[in-house]
């Protein structure tokens, strides 16, 4: 085991923060990181590109959803389709009823990182199984007014649809979303521009 893998635990919070920033780190510290008790040194380390298998996983066993949703939007299991059809099944509408949907939002649809490593798209949304998007565009966007999302959390109209809105957009802009769900927004969405957005995407998919 590496040096400073064996004195993680000693560590302040400040280094254990800036151990979780470099890129640079072996894998027994990020191990050592990833068990150690301090949850924003996690969140640190889930965003760093150089996250080893070993410790990532350990990190999604965490209880919750926080996570997951967070190691999949930083693109660490991007081409495990199964990790995004596990949790979006188990976590999405869990995560939705508690006020979180931007969690959903930046693991499966779009969303966009620039705190630690430059402005940057995060690679994990644009990975998303087609399917997983079009469950998506069916269930919180024509549903929504069904009160689907969340349970009481948005109690009138102009939250739900500034909520569909955003996820339409999103969905709209993201390279797996079916053809067919791109087509039905630009024929039905009430949103002049968002229909626009969505003519223009069937014009660049030919």
């Amino acid at each position: 085991m590496s040096t400073l893998a064996d004195n993680v635990f000693r560590m302040n919070n400040t280094e254990l923060i800036g151990l979780s920033k470099n890129r640079f780190i072996d894998a027994d510290t990020q191990m050592a990181i990833a068990k150690n008790h301090y949850k924003r040194a996690h969140m640190y380390l889930m965003e760093n590109p150089s996250l080893v298998p070993e410790a990532r996983d350990v990190l999604f066993n965490t209880p919750g959803y926080v996570n997951k949703m967070t190691l999949i939007s930083e693109g660490h299991y991007v081409g495990q389709d199964e990790v995004y059809r596990e949790v979006y099944k188990e976590y999405a509408h869990k995560a939705a009823n508690r006020g979180s949907w931007h969690r959903v939002h930046r693991a499966f649809i779009n969303s966009y990182g620039g705190y630690t490593y430059g402005f940057r798209q995060l690679e994990g949304p644009q990975a998303t199984p087609p399917d997983i998007l079009e469950d998506i565009y069916d269930k919180y966007v024509v549903e929504n007014k069904a009160g689907l999302i969340p349970d009481g959390a948005y109690t009138h109209s102009y939250a739900l649809n500034y909520l569909a809105n955003s996820i339409t957009r999103g969905l709209v802009e993201n390279k797996n979303t079916p053809t067919s769900v791109i087509v039905k927004v630009s024929c039905s969405h009430e949103d002049e521009d968002i229909r626009r957005l969505a003519l223009r995407e069937l014009g660049n998919r030919g």
